[in-house]
């Protein structure tokens, strides 16, 4: 601290104070990380680290013992710094108080977000968990209970006249409000040029998701070949830790199996059929995915043992190249010899 630095803050009274805590002892956000609610606003980020570091560690103190707290006594800048952080994040509580019933309805009909998903033909219910945001952005919808994009949509209207969002809460709105589709596709599960979601994006996030060195380990596992410096990676992983990210994921593609009730129907076609997986996952557009992807699928789709669904009758058409083709086509040519065989030696003992 430098000598002409007045250690006590100036910028805010402790009335203030008083009131701020007060009003944040109902946030839900009472107990996320100041460093996370510091990345959702255009703030400087808050530099002390710890799992601690939340408003809960702060409210239930005076602006005196603010003062005298070992991480802010004579660093009036931080004490602030924490104002101005809870200040901002009172707007995600309550961005127009009363006012917010009595326009909920027409905001929604001028929603230019909502008007745009309806263009892309993106479905509004579509869950904000399964998208590509940050882990801070998913944990703030998440303290928001924020959990479809119709959700999302409206709350960030709302917030838009009142604070400056920053980090990938801002990006996915911007890009949803301008169209922009290329970064619309780094969030959700979309192809720029056509319309909807894809299940092989979805699948594709999922994956994304995972650790750098477990998503290795996993392609390791199997088959894929990596690098060297990737295989030390992958090598760091235990192989029960694997079995664990491997079992989650395919609880994940399950989930939005739900979801994409066609896409679906398509692998299981592909699965009955003896068709190779590999070009439904091309759109992810990374080998090392795509491969998970393909396993995790497959795996997930399989048939228990007997009879799952009826065969097929002999005379249902069947894709030509597919090994059921092949199986049938072959056991027709078997019984079509013995058929003609027997005619024939039939013919010689008439005569």
């Amino acid at each position: 601290m430098s000598e002409s630095e007045d250690p006590k803050s100036k910028k805010y009274t402790p009335a203030h104070w008083d009131k701020l805590r007060a009003s944040f002892q109902s946030s839900m956000l009472v107990d996320t990380r100041l460093s996370s609610l510091a990345e959702s606003l255009d703030t400087e980020s808050w530099p002390l680290k710890g799992k601690d570091e939340t408003p809960a560690k702060y409210i239930d103190l005076s602006f005196e013992e603010l003062e005298e707290t070992q991480e802010l006594a004579g660093h009036p800048h931080r004490i602030e710094l924490l104002i101005d952080i809870l200040d901002g994040t009172l707007a995600f509580d309550d961005p127009f108080g009363d006012m917010v019933q009595a326009e909920e309805a027409s905001a929604s009909e001028d929603n230019d977000v909502l008007k745009n998903l309806a263009r892309l033909q993106i479905p509004p219910e579509y869950p904000i968990s399964l998208t590509n945001l940050s882990k801070e952005s998913l944990r703030l919808c998440e303290n928001q209970q924020l959990k479809t994009l119709q959700e999302f949509a409206d709350f960030s209207q709302n917030m838009a006249q009142h604070i400056v969002l920053a980090g990938d809460f801002r990006k996915l709105l911007n890009s949803l409000i301008y169209v922009d589709e290329n970064t619309i596709a780094t969030f959700l599960p979309f192809r720029p040029g056509s319309k909807g979601l894809h299940l092989a994006e979805a699948i594709g996030f999922a994956i994304n998701n995972v650790e750098t060195e477990e998503r290795l380990a996993l392609y390791r596992k199997y088959g894929g070949r990596l690098e060297e410096d990737e295989q030390g990676l992958a090598a760091k992983v235990p192989g029960q830790r694997v079995g664990e990210v491997e079992k989650d994921l395919k609880q994940q593609v399950r989930t939005l199996f739900e979801w994409f009730d066609k896409e679906r129907e398509d692998l299981e076609s592909m699965i009955h059929y003896g068709q190779s997986l590999d070009r439904f996952f091309i759109p992810i557009n990374d080998p090392v995915r795509e491969l998970i992807a393909t396993r995790i699928v497959g795996d997930s789709l399989k048939k228990p043992a007997g009879p799952a669904r009826p065969e097929a009758p002999a005379e249902s058409k069947t894709p030509q190249g597919s090994a059921g083709g092949a199986s049938e086509g072959l056991l027709d040519k078997v019984t079509g010899f013995f058929r003609k065989t027997a005619e024939f030696f039939r013919t010689l003992l008439r005569k």
